[in-house]
């Protein structure tokens, strides 16, 4: 009989407006259904930018959804009670928290704190929640609520899974010294646009460029950074394609702003927010991805920009710091615009012969990391672990 492993999350399929933590939910499921079985504790909707139920789901019912069944929450079934109440429907050997701060996540540690979820191993990925950049928006709250959570030991004998030794240190700092963490690299899919064929990229010719940014706008991904990069520069043709969720409203107010300072030589294209397969396409058809980000716990869409051939212009506060090494992009200090600036400018004049050997390595690149067969192996650790402490904590009892 498999092992059963229970999740509780923010947000899960079919939504795909939230970003990156979902696919480590996903992705996990999909690479370990055959050992472990799993169930799934979210909202019913899509993201924070879109609330409205999803209608191909039965919310408050269990669903079967790929290799999960997913319990799809009202905000009035979001309660602490409730999911102690599902805890001891599935009697899970293992809880799976895919968050340190969102709302499925403390209804359970509420719970577990009460006393209603008892002698369960339990497993917290903060998905990068407790980097110094993710703390940087909204700090106040955020700030006060973990001062209160150490005060009254709400993450007590958790099992923290950091996503690198980067976070682990970040995890330590904000939690204190005696929290227990695991190192496991997020899980990726097994491919990526598997019938990738270079010889369909846009072609690059000097002085015109095509950059995407696929990610929710919000302060934390940074995009108002690249279009103040962006009004510094009044020659070549440059079209910039905005793709994604819209979160915050005065963030993206202050965008708009800096767009309608561009030059006339600068196209911006809004998109909105599309689909998982409809976001693959759109990086394979423009020439660059750029995400200046304050912080990427993983960042999957960086993979799967390598993947569609679309070389990285980013920020140094990814795990994706090596791209230029590679020659797969640039990973470039937030604190030195005019790198940025050069950057910039160099990918307008290259040329089709540079650029696409530029394309081919980043797409070689992304192959080979995703074709690493010890990719899921740390994480089957951090999973081993919590089993193994679960038969101790029998042991003590």
């Amino acid at each position: 009989m498999k092992k059963k492993i229970m999740i509780f999350c923010d947000f899960y399929l079919p939504g795909y407006k939230s970003g990156g933590g979902m696919w480590t939910v996903v992705n996990m499921v999909d690479r370990f259904c055959d050992r472990y079985d799993f169930t799934i504790v979210t909202r019913n909707y899509d993201s924070k930018g879109d609330t409205t139920p999803f209608t191909s789901v039965q919310t408050n019912e269990w669903n079967q959804c790929g290799n999960a069944q997913v319990f799809y929450a009202s905000k009035e079934k979001l309660t602490n009670s409730n999911a102690a109440k599902l805890v001891r429907q599935i009697k899970p050997d293992l809880i799976y928290l895919n968050s340190a701060l969102s709302k499925p996540v403390l209804n359970l540690l509420f719970a577990r704190k009460k006393g209603e979820v008892n002698g369960i191993p339990v497993v917290l990925a903060p998905c990068g929640e407790l980097a110094k950049g993710a703390l940087s928006v909204k700090p106040l709250k955020k700030r006060l609520f973990l001062k209160y959570a150490k005060f009254f030991n709400l993450y007590r004998g958790v099992i923290w899974k950091a996503s690198s030794d980067l976070e682990a240190i970040e995890i330590i700092d904000v939690i204190g010294k005696d929290c227990f963490t695991i190192t496991a690299p997020d899980l990726a899919p097994k491919t990526i646009l598997p019938d990738f064929a270079d010889e369909h990229k846009p072609i690059k010719v000097k002085g015109s460029v095509k950059f995407i940014f696929l990610s929710r706008m919000v302060p934390k991904k940074n995009l108002n950074y690249f279009l103040e990069r962006l009004n510094g520069i009044d020659e070549g043709a440059i079209t910039l394609n905005i793709v994604g969720p819209l979160e915050d409203k005065k963030y993206w107010k202050d965008c708009l702003d800096s767009i309608s300072h561009l030059s006339k030589n600068i196209t911006v294209n809004i998109h909105g927010p599309v689909s998982y397969p409809k976001g693959l396409e759109m990086l394979f058809d423009n020439h660059f991805f750029v995400l200046p980000t304050l912080n990427e716990n993983f960042g999957y869409v960086f993979l799967e920009a390598l993947a569609a051939g679309c070389p990285l212009l980013i920020s140094d506060r990814t795990v994706w710091n090596n791209i230029e090494e590679v020659n797969a992009g640039w990973a470039i200090p937030l604190e030195n615009p005019d790198i940025w600036l050069d950057k910039l400018k160099y990918c307008i004049d290259m040329g089709e012969e540079e650029y696409l050997m530029l394309s081919k390595t980043a797409r070689s690149y992304a192959t080979n990391w995703l074709a690493d067969p010890t990719l899921g192996n740390d994480t089957e650790k951090v999973l081993h672990y919590a089993f193994n402490s679960a038969a101790q904590m029998n042991v003590d009892q």
